[in-house]
């Protein structure tokens, strides 16, 4: 019994097989973007041995099969049942776990969203579950390694393309590589093994050590020359080809839907392009680093700001989207600025940007933005007159790290007396777009705000009433739980859990809003980030990222409020230019008009030599410096590299003239290399012999064959047991060597073209 099932491959190959997995699971354990997923690991290694027994099994391919997602099933059902809560029966779990399934997936047909995180550890387990069944399968059963390395790491390099958080998952990677090519080493050699073996080839055991140990140096060097080479630069070309593909928009639908499906994952803040997308989910706890976003010069210091992202209109299934109907308009710098509404006390704020986000496509300015002096495309809906309402703005082109952009905004300056004086008389767009309340917000949040509104007269006072509630009453916690899946969940923050972060307060305070009449909409992007005033900007990290509310007026369009109780909230003057609050802190705004067109700016800020000047204040502030001292890094370390493989070639080199200078050695050469231009070589195949054999292979080499065969004969059998004095090895190898070359290429090449799979047992029957 213990006889049929030896690995005849080896206990390394299952070795490295098992890594190949392991190493996946455990980057995906390392991402923490849910509780539960500790059992991956588990799962992988069960599925490993599952597949190396059926494989070394006598069972037909299809039932050995079966068999897997039977065994799999019960597995992972049994392993993720554990976790339900104890009091609940085997049956009572198991029933739990399918139901939840069903309603997961009548969700992603419907368009709904889902909060269940036990979801997402099924799926993952199911297929760490194929990925280890498939790896050993392909490896002893049915050998075809690209169906074992590329599997597992395509897994893992979407982990690590979504993963946004502090851990430098990268390095789970780099160990997978570097297992995989020594993996394929390791195959090639059992192959080659039982080659041998069918022909009687002997061969020495210590191969194997000799042969890993070359393997892996390869790995080291291959995989350190590609860590050295530069980073590839984002390409506006490509990226301009690939935009009018579609593909651009079918990974953006992917990776909403994703967000939507599984709601409840841990969301970190960015340093990839794009983090805010045409969905969000109000889901699980959040994580947010301290990178760099980018820095934001101006003219003078603004109040108080936010950098916007998306204005979100439709509160849906726990989750914001655009869905009034929008067109993607594309605007030139030459053009004239957007054609929005135009509203009163706004003051026209030119903002110049660098980015330092890698592939960057969101332009971000102060709301609301009006113009760039990049291609952009506009993605908008329009009002009653035919004016433009942003919702998201992004370059046309992909933005490199260090990239500069200018951005025209309307920034509102409207102080309270005003905003409480404006009409409460919505257009239909407005009514039609922002006042939407679906049926799921409970009677008893209706209720809550009722009541907090119920002496105020006005909208203004209204937002303050319930801003002021939720900053008091909802303590601020970024890792609170995603809501149960049949908990509303502004209800669940503002009667269950009275916790929440900036996406919870903002949209309670809108659903609150909106129920008493008042319309509102969700925007995400970043708070101001922090001033330095000797270059006159702000630096945005990762960490600012934000969601707030903007509530419409009209006459004064749509004004921002800040219900995060961790956020300052930049309170409105009573009255314009009156000095002791946010606005009055500042100097007075002079000669505002009503029409933004006409308020005057500072020119300097506009052209490329004022914004080079201000990022030359910054100093040793400016990443850029980090950028071009990461570059002077990989240059160094591939100046390294470089000297390294040329030592090596120059050692090779030394060695290859000892054999060839050498009649005996020589001729040993000839017999190792016979093996790759495909001759089989007996032991009883006289020297000449041989050197024939070669020569039907090689034609244009046979007389430096004969020379070479003919002293080595003299020197082992002659009576003076040497070679002729005259006689230079070397010579007759500059001869032989490109012809062996160009053979064994040859061959080689014809083998592979020739190559056909090992058909399987179940094929062959």
């Amino acid at each position: 019994m213990l006889r049929r099932f030896r690995i005849e491959e080896g206990w390394f190959t299952l070795l490295l097989t098992w890594a190949l997995v392991i190493v996946a699971s455990a980057a995906i354990v390392s991402a923490e973007l849910i509780a539960g997923l500790e059992i991956i690991p588990v799962v992988s290694t069960l599925a490993v041995l599952t597949g190396l027994l059926l494989a070394k099994s006598r069972f037909s391919g299809r039932t050995a099969l079966l068999m897997a997602v039977f065994y799999g099933l019960f597995l992972v059902t049994f392993l993720i049942g554990r976790s339900l809560p104890d009091e609940l029966i085997w049956r009572e779990r198991i029933f739990d776990l399918f139901t939840r399934q069903f309603i997961w997936l009548g969700k992603a047909v419907t368009q709904g969203s889902s909060r269940d995180g036990l979801i997402f550890v099924i799926h993952t387990s199911a297929v760490f579950w194929l990925l280890g069944f498939s790896a050993a399968w392909y490896t002893f059963r049915n050998p075809k390694l690209w169906r074992v390395v590329l599997p597992s790491g395509l897994v893992l390099l979407s982990v690590i393309y979504y993963y946004y958080g502090p851990k430098p998952l990268v390095t789970y990677l780099a160990l997978y590589t570097l297992i995989a090519l020594v993996y394929i080493a390791r195959t090639h050699l059992v192959d080659k093994e039982k080659v041998w073996r069918s022909s009687s080839v002997r061969y020495e055991k210590s191969i194997r050590f000799t042969f890993l140990q070359a393997s892996l140096l390869a790995a080291i060097i291959a995989l350190g020359i590609a860590w050295g080479l530069p980073a590839a630069n984002a390409n506006a070309a490509v990226s301009d080809v690939i935009g009018d593909t579609g593909v651009n928009d079918t990974w953006r639908g992917f990776q909403d839907n994703w967000t939507r499906l599984f709601a409840s994952l841990r969301s970190y803040g960015t340093t990839t392009s794009d983090p805010f997308r045409s969905s969000l989910s109000l889901g699980g706890p959040r994580t947010v680093t301290n990178s760099l976003v980018m820095d934001v010069y101006l003219e003078e210091r603004l109040p108080f700001v936010y950098w916007q992202a998306v204005a979100y209109d439709t509160y849906q299934d726990g989750g914001w989207l655009i869905t009034s109907d929008t067109d993607q308009v594309l605007r030139l710098p030459d053009e004239d600025q957007l054609p929005v509404p135009d509203y009163a006390l706004r003051k026209k704020v030119i903002q110049a940007m660098v980015n330092f986000v890698p592939n960057a496509g969101t332009i971000y300015g102060a709301p609301e933005p009006i113009s760039s002096d990049r291609q952009i495309v506009i993605n908008r809906s329009l009002d009653d007159e035919g004016k433009a309402i942003i919702h998201t703005v992004q370059s046309r082109y992909v933005m490199r790290q260090g990239e500069k952009y200018e951005v025209s905004s309307n920034y509102s300056i409207a102080d309270a007396n005003s905003l409480r004086q404006a009409s409460q008389s919505y257009p239909n767009w407005i009514n039609e777009r922002y006042l939407q309340v679906p049926e799921l917000i409970t009677p008893e949040t209706r209720a809550l705000a009722a009541e907090l509104t119920a002496g105020q007269d006005n909208p203004f006072d209204k937002a303050i009433a319930i801003r002021n509630y939720l900053r008091s009453n909802i303590r601020y916690n970024d890792q609170i739980e995603a809501p149960p899946d049949n908990v509303e969940p502004v209800h669940y923050i503002l009667f269950d859990r009275q916790e929440a972060y900036c996406n919870y307060y903002a949209s309670a305070m809108i659903m609150m809003l909106r129920s008493q009449g008042v319309p509102a909409r969700f925007v995400a992007g970043y708070t101001q980030g922090e001033w330095d005033d000797e270059s006159s900007s702000y630096r945005v990290r990762a960490s600012n990222a934000h969601a707030w509310t903007e509530v419409f007026f009209p006459g004064y369009g749509w004004v921002p409020f800040e219900a995060t109780a961790s956020i300052p909230t930049g309170d409105r003057p009573e009255t314009f230019g009156n000095p002791g609050d946010a606005f009055g802190n500042e100097a007075p705004l002079a000669d505002v008009d009503r029409l933004p067109e006409e308020i005057e700016v500072n020119p300097d800020l506009a052209d490329a030599e004022s914004l080079a000047d201000l990022l030359e204040e910054r100093g040793d502030q400016n990443p850029n410096v980090n950028i071009g001292l990461d570059l002077v890094w990989r240059a160094g370390l591939g100046v390294v590299i470089m000297g390294i493989a040329i030592a090596g070639v120059y050692l090779a080199n030394r060695a290859n003239r000892r054999v060839e200078s050498s009649v005996s050695r020589s001729y040993q050469r000839l017999g190792n290399w016979a093996f790759w231009l495909g001759i089989l070589v007996q032991p009883a195949h006289t020297p000449y012999e041989q050197a024939k054999l070669i020569g039907e292979a090689v034609p244009e080499g046979r007389e430096p064959l004969r020379n070479l065969t003919y002293q080595y004969v003299k020197q082992l059998f002659s009576p003076a047991r040497s070679a002729d004095a005259d006689f230079d090895p070397r010579q007759e190898w500059k001869r032989l060597r490109p012809h062996m070359i160009r053979h064994t290429f040859g061959f080689q090449l014809q083998r592979l073209r020739s190559y056909r799979p090992r058909k399987s047992d179940d094929e062959t029957k």
